[in-house]
């Protein structure tokens, strides 16, 4: 069947070679109708989600093959066992003649898809169901990210998170309440719902978000509720000076910001790329925003950007980004752990520079959209010790599982006078 052929095909790209999904997907779609196409890119995106789970079975009972036989096989138990696409008679019949000249391994593949039975029950019973080796195998995520959630958290929590983690992330949106009120826009958009924050709403339709009406005119913008969350517990109406947002990592609150304070303070944003400041200055164009000024330059650098102390310092580095995990089938495959304590010596550069230009007496926020200590809480602590000048006014890390269905931690410090 061409469909499970050109997701091997795929599949051994974003695998073996690191290529991104979409870009790996990308290669067929003009050589594949429109049906097939979406064939192709369920079948390639179940085998990502439940990686870890199917290449357990297929090493378990199929040691000998190569990496790429065991693949293929995985590929196929995925459809047999989750989504179902490619009836069972035709994904048989493919892997029989496809493994034709091994007896063996057909009478095998035969004998595993047709057992019919959950997911978990695929895994050897004698594994301990509350280990992180058969959480990692059920939950299709890398063993030390569990033990790391285990150790942080607790293994009730990490089995909320894992279990979570399996669900898409909600499409949450913030109302551009400069244009429309969320009363108007679900009466004249069904598709979006009432979200759990006021001004916010979850979009259900069917379409891509990017191509709705509402989305199309800047009546909605996506931002995850947990952003919003923070921003609705400052007013800012004791802020008249200007604020800073310093980010190496794309966000909405350069829209959310303006919007919230009805456009009545200056903010500057500081980018490390050119790219990334033009794209924002189109949508503050796009949003009629005239009170947001956007710079290029290393977080590390501001000086030759920011003339004079902020009232409000936002920082937003990058991060593990553990909040994608729902979001992208191939996060997994792209991540190294080994990235981590790059990351974090790079948010505590990035933090340090911009504490010098919070004005005595202003907020500093710091902000990843991920959960680990080591990134978060811990890195806090680090700075309060070295910084005797602040002082912690509130933390805390939003879980996905929680009514706000986001994954990221939060600092408010205030700068002593």
């Amino acid at each position: 069947m061409e469909e499970i052929l050109l997701a091997h095909q795929a599949l051994q790209k974003i695998v073996f070679q690191k290529t991104p999904f979409t870009d790996a997907l990308n290669q067929f779609q003009d050589r594949a109708k429109r049906p097939q196409f979406n064939l192709l890119r369920s079948l390639t995106s179940c085998y990502l989600h439940h990686q870890r789970l199917l290449d357990y079975i297929a090493v378990r009972h199929f040691p000998n093959l190569s990496q790429e036989q065991r693949l293929l096989i995985s590929l196929v138990l995925g459809n047999t066992i989750y989504i179902k696409r490619v009836p069972h008679d035709i994904a048989q019949a493919f892997l029989a003649h496809y493994f034709k000249d091994q007896a063996d391994v057909v009478n095998g593949l035969i004998t595993l898809l047709s057992l019919n039975q959950p997911a978990a029950a695929y895994i050897d019973p004698a594994i301990d169901q509350e280990s992180p080796y058969f959480l990692s195998i059920k939950f299709n995520t890398p063993e030390w990210l569990v033990t790391m959630w285990i150790k942080h958290f607790n293994l009730a929590i990490t089995k909320k998170i894992l279990q979570a983690n399996n669900h898409p992330v909600l499409q949450a949106c913030r109302v551009n309440t400069e244009k429309i009120t969320q009363e108007q826009l679900q009466k004249q958009y069904p598709q979006f719902i009432k979200g759990p924050l006021p001004n916010t709403v979850i979009y259900q339709g069917k379409e891509p978000l990017k191509i709705q009406q509402a989305f199309q005119q800047q009546f909605v913008f996506q931002q995850r509720l947990a952003v919003t969350d923070i921003i609705n517990q400052f007013s800012f109406e004791n802020v008249h000076g200007d604020m800073l947002i310093v980010e190496t990592r794309p966000q909405a609150l350069y829209l959310e910001l303006p919007i919230f304070t009805h456009q009545r303070l200056r903010i500057n944003v500081v980018t490390n790329s050119i790219e990334r400041k033009l794209a924002m200055q189109k949508n503050l164009s796009v949003f009629n925003i005239s009170n947001v000024i956007v710079y290029e330059a290393a977080p590390t650098a501001l000086l030759p950007v920011i003339e004079k102390p902020q009232d409000v310092v936002m920082v937003l580095p990058q991060c593990s980004k553990f909040d994608l995990i729902r979001s992208l089938p191939d996060f997994f495959v792209q991540f190294e752990q080994s990235s981590i304590d790059a990351l974090v010596a790079e948010q505590q550069a990035t933090l340090n520079e911009a504490a010098k230009f919070v004005e005595s007496g202003g907020l500093l926020f710091y902000a990843i959209n991920t959960m680990n200590h080591k990134e978060g809480k811990n890195l806090i602590e680090q700075f309060l010790l070295t910084h005797q000048d602040y002082k912690l006014l509130t933390q805390q890390q939003y879980l996905p599982y929680d009514t706000l269905n986001t994954a990221l931690y939060y600092a408010a410090l205030r700068k002593q006078k």
